[in-house]
């Protein structure tokens, strides 16, 4: 089974003044025509991370530990479900819950999503980030 996930690059927002939880902030990105590496939509496998299917697509997101360790592929779900490792050292279940954060090397869809990535700069986490 496929999700599709829509992404949008966290600079972009910062750097237009767009909100981070808003879903309309979408709709604008759609309208600016911006680059396919900054928004656009992956087509993910329910059983392969949005990492992998990133990587696939040559986005060229940021990663680096693969395990959930590190917090550099960390993005924020919009709109929609992923499903993710528990088992994960960088975010606290309350961050999971209250932000709609997720680490996209671990998560993988449970239905089509609206996602931001790039949110490793994002104020309240970028200290933590390895």
């Amino acid at each position: 089974m496929m999700a599709t996930v829509e992404y949008l690059n966290y600079d972009v927002l910062e750097n237009r003044g767009w909100a981070l939880h808003d879903r309309s902030t979408f709709q604008k990105a759609a309208r600016a025509e911006l680059d396919r590496t900054d928004h656009g939509t992956v087509e993910v496998s329910t059983d392969e991370s949005i990492l992998e299917a990133a990587e696939r697509a040559g986005l060229g997101w940021s990663s680096k530990c693969l395990q959930g360790r590190c917090g550099r592929c960390v993005a924020v779900v919009v709109d929609g479900d992923v499903r993710m490792d528990a088992d994960q050292e960088f975010l606290t279940p309350a961050e999971v819950d209250a932000a709609d954060y997720c680490l996209t090397c671990l998560a993988t869809p449970a239905s089509d999503l609206k996602l931001v990535y790039g949110v490793e700069t994002h104020e309240a986490l970028t200290r933590r980030v390895k």
